[in-house]
């Protein structure tokens, strides 16, 4: 069995890694931003579509594409921060004072 690396190499991957959920993190919350301000809203579709119930459909689908991307982003940051977490406790936590368990609880959707 060869040397996988030190701790020191392994919580600078998994901080790395960290920051890629963040960036991803970043991605996900743009596109929140865009479908929750977006300029198309259901009644524009126009007064036949609204009979027919298009413009309810797709506020609904809206709403619910906007629930996804806010859960998403509740996610990935807590992927980072347990990454992040991780990497502070093969460093030692209390050198590097790592985030609790407790603390990352609250933080994934449900």
């Amino acid at each position: 069995m060869g040397d996988i690396g030190s701790f020191q190499v392994q919580s600078r991957e998994l901080r790395q890694e960290g920051q890629e959920w963040q960036t991803r993190k970043q991605a996900v919350q743009e596109a929140h931003d865009l479908a929750s301000h977006g300029l198309g809203k259901g009644y524009m579709f126009g007064y036949l579509a609204n009979v027919a119930g298009l413009g309810d459909y797709h506020d609904t689908f809206v709403s619910a594409i906007t629930d996804a991307f806010a859960d998403g982003v509740q996610t990935f940051d807590y992927m980072s921060a347990a990454l992040t977490s991780a990497a502070n406790a093969y460093d030692g936590a209390d050198s590097t004072a790592a985030e609790s368990a407790d603390h990352l609880k609250g933080r994934l959707p449900r």
